[in-house]
Order: structure tokens, then sequence, then C-alpha cells
């Protein structure tokens, strides 16, 4: 045993965050980027805050974060795929019909994500 070599190496990981409505406070704690739903919707909403919070700005970045933090969590965390199809519709990307068995919004629903994005159109 006295002859066995071993490897040693430092292992170390990144965390990304995937929660829009988190972003900022997860930046914060070390995160060091994100995967987004929401981001499919309204990218430059959530680069916003990615690069307010690079450039040190954390007040500009958390404010960017209370403007998408609920139509965020609603869109994707409630209404979750239907809402991301309409809301990138809705902001001019394509989101499509959702297939089956998950159904397209109804029209109270479009309602609602139409007001939570009227202040975060792209």
């Amino acid at each position: 045993m006295g002859g066995l070599k071993t490897r040693q190496k430092e292992i170390g990981f990144q965390v990304l965050v995937g929660a829009a409505q988190k972003l900022e406070p997860s930046l914060q704690v070390g995160a060091v980027g994100a995967i987004l739903s929401f981001a499919d919707a309204a990218p430059t909403a959530c680069y916003e805050i990615y690069a307010a919070w690079k450039e040190g700005d954390m007040d500009l970045a958390r404010l960017k974060q209370e403007r998408i933090a609920k139509a965020a969590q609603r869109v994707v965390g409630e209404l979750s795929i239907p809402g991301v199809k309409y809301a990138m519709d809705f902001n001019g990307y394509y989101g499509g019909v959702p297939r089956l068995p998950l159904l397209p919004l109804t029209a109270d629903l479009k309602s609602e994500i139409e007001q939570l994005l009227g202040n975060i159109r792209n």
C-alpha cells in the first residue's frame, strides 16, 4: 500500500438559479447565473437583473427583480407551460399552443398575463 499513488483534485461546482422570481437574491448568496423559463417570454427583463448585479448596482438589481417577481411566479410557477407559451406570444415571440394533455389558457387567464406583463414588454 505504501507505493500507491492517489490523485488529489479539488472539485468545485457552480450554482445556477432556476426561478426568475428569486434571481437577484440567489445571485446575492452565490449563484453564478440562471436558467429561467420566464426568460423565454422576457429575456431582456431577466438579463437586466443579472447585468445590474454583475456591475455591482444592487439597488437597481433589486428594483428590476421587484418588477418581474409577481409575473414570473404567476406565469411560470402557477400557470406553467401554457402560461409561458402565451407570455411568449404576447411579448412577440413564438410560444404556440401547448401539447396535449395541457390545454391553452382561458381568455381570463390570458388577460391576467397581459396585465402582469404590461410593464415587462421586450
